[in-house]
Formats: C-alpha cells, structure tokens, sequence
C-alpha cells in the first residue's frame, strides 16, 4: 500500500527516516452511480484520482437485466484494468451497507435487492452498496473540501433533498442506512404539496421538480427548465425570485436542524440544483442562524460544485474504504 519516496527534508540528528507515500497503483477500484436511465462509471488510483470515466445508458429493464447491465460495465473495466480489485455503488434511497441491499430506491423502482452480492457473484470483486449521498460526502471527506474536518455535513439539493454527516470523523450511516433523509422536515405549516403529500416540507420547496410546477403554473410556462427558472429569479422576475426565495428558506431550515443536532465545522451545499444557492444565500444564513443555539458560533455554509462524476468518484472512495477495513481493520 505504500512505497519510499525521495525527499529534500534535511536529514537531522537520531535514528535515520525514510519518506513514504501511497502506492496509488497497488490497486484500482471502480464506482459506479445509478441514475433513472444511466450508470456513470470511474476507474480510480488508490487515492481516487479519476483514470476513465464512462456514461452508460441504464435500460427500464427488469431488475436482473439492469444489474446484468451494472456487471457488463465493471467486467470491461476489469478488462481494460487487471489491478481493478474492488467495486462500490452508489444510488438515490436508504441502503444497508452491511447486508449490500438496497433496500428501497424510488427513482430505479428496486425494494429489498441484494445488488451488492449479485455484482459480486458476477464479477468476483469486492463490492459495497452505498447511497449516494453518503457517498458523495465521503469524497469530500477524504479528498475534497472537508479534507481534514473531523464533523461536517453535507447538504444535496436537485432531483430531493439528501443529507451526509461525519461526526467525529466518521459517516453517520444510522439504522438500516436511513440517516440524513431530510426532504420531509417541515418547514411551513401551509406550503405547497410534496409528491407523498406533505403539506409546507423542505422537498416541496427545494425539489427541482416541484420548484418548476410552482413557477410554470403562475408564468403559464409549461415548458420551464430548471436553468431558466434560475435565470428569471437572477434577472428580478417577482414569480422565480419568489420560489428561489422559498427554496433558500427551506434550505436554511434545513441546513438549520443539522447545525443544532450535530454542531459541524462546517456545511457544503451541492447536488443538480445548487446554481440557485448563490442568489438565496443570504436567505439560507439568516433562517439557519435563527434556528442555532445562539451560543454557539455561526456553521460556515460552503457551495461545492456539483459533477455526476464526483459522485462516481464518492462510490470508489466507499470502495477504497471498504478494501482498506478488510485489509487493516476499521480506521
């Protein structure tokens, strides 16, 4: 795993030292995220540095032929790359990272599937189901804006609303993989309607879908795109600001509850709909502040660029992390 180095730190008086590093190639991994309708895949260094990335388009399949699909995928890597020696998944809903079952995910239509023992058998690897928040919070733990953070959180925003947390240096998983699901915390007593009913929730505020129903009925804009939307409520349109608006409150109630439950060093806000923070910022400090302990310091909130890749890129850090413990033992 690791491999001596050259050094220009001077040599200095005792028992001689030896500069060493990571063997970035003493393995290779794969991550994979689904989505509804495609598999963004990575092959990594041991230190998750990208070497080939793909997008592969996911079939409306039956389970088994869509994970046929997810193995294909994996086994060419493996074939372009025999030191490929682990696989991690990653995928929108609850996931039990220990029985590599995905328990439910709304957006591929799976209940209860063993995914991560189904790759394995087919392609003999290692492989660790994760979610992909979770995951994505684990990039940014180990090699990304929260390197050396011992309790962050990270807050995703787009298709819903997910949540990662690391306290005191570790990734809150919770029971059954069901920590930081935080699209129905209440936020208004008398908003709009979320898909499972929900009246005033933080997913029927900050929902990019929800967020285009409420602005296209009023502009009687059927055909509004999120980005759009965005730009309206940046050029002062009253409709748009005022969703955006919404959407920044919510996110601050949101970012808010986290910030008193867990105390973080700091919170990154990411995910397909992150363009709207920067207009709403303001917003979403004021809202998280007022729900802090007021003793205690004011949570940094930080935008961290949103890529489909990184979030491959977080299912090879969990695959990293996986091969790490069975190789040493839990960090």
């Amino acid at each position: 795993m690791v491999v001596e180095v050259e050094t220009a730190v001077p040599q200095r008086m005792g028992r001689p030292s030896q500069a060493m590093d990571v063997n970035v190639d003493a393995a290779h991994l794969v991550g994979v995220k689904l989505l509804a309708g495609e598999i963004n895949m990575v092959r990594t260094d041991l230190r998750c540095t990208v070497l080939d990335r793909r997008t592969i388009p996911l079939e409306a399949l039956p389970v088994d032929v869509a994970v046929d699909q997810i193995a294909d995928a994996v086994l060419a890597q493996m074939a372009a790359d025999p030191l490929v020696a682990a696989v991690g998944i990653s995928l929108a809903g609850p996931v039990d990272r220990h029985s590599a079952v995905v328990t439910r995910s709304a957006f591929l239509g799976w209940e209860n599937v063993p995914v991560g023992h189904l790759i394995r058998e087919r392609t003999g690897l290692p492989t660790v189901i994760e979610s992909d928040v979770r995951a994505l919070t684990a990039a940014e733990h180990w090699f990304g804006a929260a390197a050396g953070v011992t309790d962050f959180a990270l807050v995703t925003v787009g298709a819903g609303v997910g949540c990662g947390m690391v306290v005191n240096d570790r990734l809150v998983n919770g029971h059954l993989g069901g920590a930081g699901h935080m699209g129905h915390v209440p936020v208004t007593a008398s908003g709009p309607l979320c898909e499972s009913g929900h009246r005033g929730c933080a997913r029927a505020y900050l929902a990019s879908s929800l967020m285009l129903a409420q602005a296209a009925g009023v502009l009687r804009r059927p055909d509004l795109t999120y980005d759009e939307l965005v730009r309206l409520a940046a050029q002062g349109d009253k409709v748009a600001a005022r969703v955006v608006r919404d959407a920044g409150y919510a996110l601050g109630t949101v970012i808010g509850l986290i910030a008193a439950i867990s105390a973080p060093r700091k919170v990154l806000v990411s995910g397909e709909g992150v363009t709207m923070v920067p207009l709403v910022v303001d917003v979403v400090r004021q809202r998280a502040r007022e729900i802090q302990h007021w003793a205690v310091p004011e949570v940094p909130i930080e935008i961290a660029q949103f890529d489909f890749v990184e979030w491959a890129r977080g299912a090879a850090v969990i695959a990293l992390q996986q091969l790490l413990e069975s190789s040493v033992g839990p960090s």
